[in-house]
């Protein structure tokens, strides 16, 4: 596993948040009542969509919904993913990007992405944020999980999320990255890098829906979905904690109109957990305290 630059260590909680599209607005729920709470936050992580918000935490920019949304919503790309209106006009715009995906590395260069990021995040690097900072991501040619502390953070943020064939690869001192999720969807990883306080892994998946698959895309897709699930589990049993933010119904990774009703999922999950969360630091400082007195005696 690599790592990537590197930022001073603290104490205090470090969150570890998963990908998931648009589901990732619950981050910003969960973070808007953690920092509300008091709750000390020593480094966030983030990948792919977690790493948007883990972004705006520690720049101390709004925990809210329209904010971010507006500059990183991108409705035609969205209305690629999204059945809806003329089915006719909708086929063949799909097959406009499948010819370009033919010839290129994506359907999609990012560059629209890029500008709203730019503009919303600014030209910051990764080891400047106030609040410790980290992003997981995927080297394309060996599957290691990349761990981002270091660089531009817009790049960082593209990297993390670059979705395989949707977004291009982007290169990073000598390696292809590609969306973290692909190989630990809860960055469990980049977040033990950032201190030594108990991980918070907050996952907002969707919820396994059991189906038999219609044609041989469905069953490739329901593969690599089975295998991103269990390095999400194996990732969350490595966590101090893991606060579930999936929501009851399946919502599409590019359906931004979920936005708003995930971003209030993730503020009462995270209310409801709030005094679980709070008794890690209690923990934390317990064993704190044994490590002192245990050093003490053996340096008496």
């Amino acid at each position: 596993m690599a790592s990537l630059g590197g930022q001073g260590k603290k104490r205090g909680l470090i969150l570890a948040l998963s990908g998931g599209g648009v589901r990732g607005f619950a981050h910003l729920g969960a973070l808007r009542v953690l920092r509300d709470a008091g709750l000390p936050i020593a480094g966030v992580a983030g990948s792919s969509a977690g790493a948007y918000a883990a972004a705006s935490y520690a720049l101390g920019l709004p925990l809210e919904v329209e904010p971010l949304l507006n500059h990183v919503i991108d409705r035609k790309l969205a209305g690629l993913f999204m059945q809806g209106g003329n089915r006719l006009l909708h086929l063949a715009k799909v097959q406009v990007r499948l010819f370009r995906a033919l010839r290129d590395p994506a359907i999609d260069d990012a560059q629209r992405l890029r500008e709203g990021l730019l503009e919303y995040f600014g030209d910051v690097r990764i080891e400047e944020t106030p609040v410790p900072l980290a992003f997981n991501a995927a080297d394309l040619n060996t599957g290691e999980v990349v761990v981002l502390r270091e660089g531009p953070l817009v790049d960082g943020l593209l990297a993390s999320s670059a979705i395989p064939g949707v977004f291009p690869p982007v290169p990073w001192g000598g390696r292809l990255l590609v969306d973290g999720d692909i190989v630990e969807k809860v960055p469990e990883t980049a977040a033990r890098r950032l201190g030594d306080g108990p991980v918070v892994g907050v996952d907002v998946s969707n919820p396994v829906r059991l189906h038999k698959p219609r044609n041989s895309f469905e069953v490739m897709l329901m593969a690599s979905e089975a295998s991103i699930r269990r390095l999400k589990e194996l990732a969350l049993e490595r966590c101090d904690y893991a606060l579930s933010l999936v929501p009851e119904e399946q919502i599409d990774t590019f359906d931004y109109s979920q936005a708003r009703q995930v971003y209030e999922l993730g503020v009462a999950r995270t209310e409801a957990a709030l005094e679980e969360i709070r008794a890690l630091l209690g923990r934390q400082r317990g064993l704190l305290a044994w490590l002192q007195r245990v050093t003490h005696r053996g340096e008496a």
